[in-house]
């Protein structure tokens, strides 16, 4: 899947970083965020890890771990509602995404994005498309300054929504997957 290839480059995974534009949203670089617990990191990156290899169960068990170990960390609730909607529990994932995006500090643009953007896939995957679309449209006031293609795409991907055809078809997979 292509949100597995954006949250292996934002794992750092063997890949670098391209120069960015000032007013880009990028991952941070050197940003003074709120400090984590480094079991909660640890517990965090094994989540992520978990989720990029097809074991969103595992990743939903390590991001509670995580967020036992430090709630104010934003990165394990990010993993969890991601891990939630891959299993098609869309209402939990949605309050997981949320609660990623409270976390992250003001100044981390780029992670409280794609918080917002998690939160516009995962309905559009549920079919949930007037909610999907309203997030989409959030994203795309968000980021739409900084990085306008970004937002032009979040409104391309509004517009594909697809409802459920009741036929036991998956809604559309329009729209990639955010990745940390």
């Amino acid at each position: 899947m292509r949100w597995r290839w954006w949250m292996v480059t934002a794992l750092g995974i063997g890949l670098s970083v391209q120069a960015a534009r000032a007013d880009e949203l990028h991952a941070p670089r050197n940003v003074n965020v709120e400090p984590t617990t480094p079991q909660s990191s640890n517990l965090g990156s094994r989540a992520a890890i978990a989720d990029i290899q097809g074991n969103p169960r595992q990743a939903v068990a390590l991001a509670d771990q995580a967020i036992r170990a430090d709630g104010h960390n934003p990165w394990p609730h990010y993993n969890k509602g991601m891990a939630l909607a891959e299993l098609g529990e869309t209402d939990a994932a949605i309050a997981s995404l949320y609660a990623a995006e409270q976390r992250f500090v003001p100044a981390d643009r780029w992670g409280k994005s794609i918080a917002i953007y998690g939160r516009a896939h995962a309905l559009s995957q549920a079919g949930r498309c007037t909610e999907a679309v309203q997030a989409f449209a959030e994203y795309a006031s968000f980021v739409g300054k900084d990085d306008p293609k970004a937002a032009d795409m979040a409104r391309r991907y509004a517009i594909d929504c697809k409802a459920p055809t009741g036929l036991g078809i998956p809604p559309s997979a329009a729209a990639p997957r955010p990745a940390r």
